[in-house]
């Protein structure tokens, strides 16, 4: 068998009623010259059962013995399993959009690239009504302003598409207990401070469910959110309809910034400087901001997944 061009990574802990929606997605694309690499943080539920039960020869299963209760870890170990010439990640509550990896192909080529951020529609937290009227919020996501490499973006591993050679010159994810920003953050910037040749497609290209802004996430075995817009990710006028919903949110929230909330422009002065130094030390610029929040390392994504490990109230939805 040839070798595939792109590796797919997902790591994953005990989610396989969201899981499978995100392996369909890439077996479901129009691209299909890759190989999936799942590796479970210690799963303890049927997540195994469900991987292989695709009985796809370029899907491939492995389960960390200790759970290290982080992505970090899992995403390291399929990092040095990776075969293609190409890295794809895909968290295990995210959705490729049909056309994500094939035109991934052509625009990291074309651009010669070596770290694509390729923006996402997130949704936000809904209740069934939401999503029965219609009512629900999307917003862009992972969009760097005027294609330039903000570290103050936060843009996760599934809006990324990088060339193999990536990970040999900046090495492995670090562990949160290392770090008061998160893994994956620390990663794209150390990416960033290497010189990676970088490109910012001007599309969507991936349904951004994210686990740590739902309660009970972890604790329940379902997920209405992702039968809906699984079900609906390959009608265009429905992704039409969600970008739509991105572009007003948008733009009601810069003019709510630019007309209400205006930022006093000495700050903003002092915090550009501030940034600059911590770049020319190597410090991911939030990290003195989350410092002053949590104290501890590893202790905000500590709370994030706090989040999703609560139990769900009856008929209350968190809203972000």
């Amino acid at each position: 068998m040839k070798s595939p061009l792109i590796s797919i990574i997902i790591a994953t802990y005990n989610s396989s009623h969201v899981l499978r929606y995100a392996m369909q997605s890439v077996l479901d694309s129009d691209y299909q010259n890759w190989e999936m690499i799942v590796v479970g943080d210690c799963c303890t539920d049927d997540t195994e059962e469900v991987v292989l039960g695709f009985n796809d020869p370029r899907i491939s299963f492995s389960n960390l013995e200790q759970n290290s209760g982080q992505q970090a870890r899992p995403t390291n170990v399929a990092l040095g399993k990776a075969k293609g010439e190409y890295i794809a990640f895909l968290n295990q509550d995210d959705l490729y959009f049909k056309d994500h990896l094939s035109r991934c192909v052509v625009e990291i080529m074309q651009f010669q690239a070596e770290f694509m951020i390729v923006p996402g529609i997130k949704i936000s937290p809904s209740t069934p009504q939401d999503l029965d009227n219609n009512s629900f919020a999307a917003e862009m996501y992972a969009v760097h302003p005027k294609g330039k490499f903000s570290a103050h973006i936060f843009s996760i591993a599934s809006t990324w598409f990088v060339h193999h050679s990536v990970p040999k010159k900046i090495g492995d994810w670090k562990m949160e207990k290392e770090l008061f920003v998160t893994p994956s953050q620390e990663w794209l910037f150390r990416a960033h401070t290497k010189d990676i040749a970088f490109h910012f497609p001007q599309r969507a290209g991936v349904i951004i469910i994210h686990s740590a802004e739902r309660k009970g996430f972890y604790t329940e075995n379902k997920s209405f959110e992702h039968d809906y817009f699984f079900s609906r990710i390959h009608d265009l006028a429905f992704k039409l309809s969600l970008l739509e919903k991105a572009a007003v949110k948008s733009s009601s929230d810069y003019n709510h910034q630019v007309f209400v909330n205006r930022s006093n422009p000495i700050r903003r002065m002092i915090a550009k400087l501030f940034h600059r130094i911590l770049k020319s030390f190597g410090i991911h610029p939030t990290t003195f901001r989350l410092y002053l929040k949590w104290k501890k390392r590893g202790k905000y994504i500590g709370h994030l997944k706090a989040i999703a490990e609560q139990p769900k109230e009856e008929g209350v939805i968190e809203k972000s």
